[in-house]
């Protein structure tokens, strides 16, 4: 059985400042596939050819990396409820693409009794360092009835 370092996932554990990532994956065509039968994606840009697999991925099937990014350093807990999202997108992911996606947490606080935490990341070619997508997500972590805390 492996030891496993990662820290709780709870309130005293998040704070201001803390690094997450990076995390690094290749777009696979099955994904992109996936994800555009999924969402019902009609433009062929966004469908992988047959073939060679080519294709652009839709801009929204990578918005939920936040998820990865925490889970490095932190298990457990019910996770959160998603408060705020904001995205900027600079270029189009491609399948295929080498993709290295790093965060900051910042900001974490208390409000109306709940804890929230803002996660802000970005991701990059893992080759070229080009920057993909900007992003941010403040959630409020659900405690272990799976109610807000």
């Amino acid at each position: 059985m492996s030891d496993d370092g990662r820290l709780l996932m709870c309130a005293e554990n998040l704070h201001e400042g803390m690094r997450r990532g990076p995390i690094h994956y290749v777009v696979m065509p099955e994904q992109a596939r996936a994800f555009a039968n999924a969402v019902g994606a009609q433009s062929p840009e966004f469908i992988p050819d047959a073939k060679t697999g080519d294709a652009i991925v839709s801009p929204t099937m990578r918005l939920q990396d936040y998820a990865l990014l925490i889970a490095t350093r932190l298990k457990g807990g019910r996770g959160g409820v998603h408060a705020k999202h904001w995205c900027e997108f600079h270029e189009p992911m491609r399948v295929g693409q080498a993709v290295k996606t790093e965060g900051t947490i910042t900001a974490a606080f208390r409000r109306r009794g709940k804890f929230y935490f803002t996660l802000e990341y970005e991701s990059r070619d893992a080759v070229t360092d080009q920057l993909l997508v900007r992003q941010a997500i403040t959630s409020v972590l659900l405690n272990d009835r799976g109610e807000m805390r």
